[in-house]
């Protein structure tokens, strides 16, 4: 099967690989290349931060499914994000900071207190920022192949770390 050609908005595309909620789904219109918001509830509804033209009814879900012209979007789970970090963690040169970051890592609440022994090593911080796009770049870029998808436009620049 040939690769449909689709350009990507890679930043709503992104969002809607990080943005783990309850009251929103995120699907890829493969006639446009946009990222279409779907509220799980009428709550939705009442966000001005999106558009008309980015909300979806649930008809035109339907539709978009059935036809095959919209996928729907699963965000990174966590699970592959703490294995980013684990990843990340083993790769720190200075003993002390690798193991703050490892016992920061063990137990519920992992995410905010790899953040905040981050925080006090600004150099470090900024390479796992410059790590964690290049993973969810890779995820992205996964998801698109696993759909047979080649993107059109170009993702953005690399952040260096």
């Amino acid at each position: 099967m040939a690769r449909r050609q689709v350009p990507i908005d890679w930043a709503d595309f992104e969002m809607a690989f990080v943005s783990r909620s309850d009251e929103w789904g995120s699907y890829l219109d493969l006639r446009t290349g946009k990222v279409r918001f779907v509220p799980s509830s009428s709550f939705g509804l009442g966000d001005d931060a999106l558009s008309e033209e980015e909300v979806l009814s649930e008809e035109a879900i339907d539709t978009g499914l059935a036809e095959g012209w919209l996928l729907p979007i699963e965000p990174v789970d966590s699970s592959e994000e703490y294995d980013w970090i684990a990843h990340f963690a083993r790769t720190i040169d200075d003993p002390r900071l690798r193991e703050l970051l490892e016992v920061a890592l063990d137990g519920r609440g992992a995410f905010r207190r790899f953040k905040d022994v981050l925080a006090r090593w600004p150099k470090e911080r900024e390479r796992w920022f410059a790590f964690h796009d290049e993973c969810l770049r890779n995820a992205m870029l996964d998801w698109l192949t696993e759909h047979e998808i080649e993107p059109t436009t170009a993702p953005p620049p690399r952040r260096t770390g």
